[in-house]
């Protein structure tokens, strides 16, 4: 008797070459999603976030983005996060909450000059820079953040 297993196809560039999408992290398996990568590419990895119990947001932060938001914005995360102990949010699911509330709520101030612009959101005094895929709308990266006024 034959089972017919789904093999997860196998990513042929960059840093995971060679490797199956299935077993890559889920923070690159976001990133993937917010890039013009092959369709069965983008629904195994929209598949293995899915089943994942880290999947709450199809949000990517960059290392760039918490870099500048450190700089930037540490007192915020301070304030709202040092009583709470063990129940705090470390920087990067603190920024990725933000982030959404910025997209869902912030006020676009995105130019458009071409289609690979990212998409500006201004909201609480911070500007966010999110880059997406039009394919793939739900999923975005976070690129850059910056004082409203910058």
């Amino acid at each position: 008797m034959s089972i017919d297993v789904e093999q997860s196809p196998i990513i042929t560039v960059g840093r995971y070459s060679g490797i199956a999408i299935d077993k890559l992290p889920n923070s690159y398996l976001r990133w993937m999603l917010t890039q013009d990568f092959p369709k069965a590419w983008t629904e195994c990895a929209k598949k293995k976030l899915s089943q994942s119990s880290y999947n709450d947001l199809y949000l990517e932060v960059t290392r760039h983005a918490i870099d500048m938001f450190s700089r930037r914005f540490l007192s915020l995360w301070v304030q709202s996060e040092a009583s709470k102990g063990e129940e705090a949010l470390g920087i990067a699911s603190f920024m990725a909450n933000l982030a959404q509330e910025a997209w869902d709520k912030g006020e676009d101030k995105s130019k458009h000059r071409h289609q690979d612009d990212g998409v500006v959101r201004v909201y609480s005094g911070i500007k966010w820079v999110f880059g997406t895929n039009p394919n793939l709308p739900e999923f975005k990266d976070v690129i850059t953040v910056m004082d409203s006024n910058e």
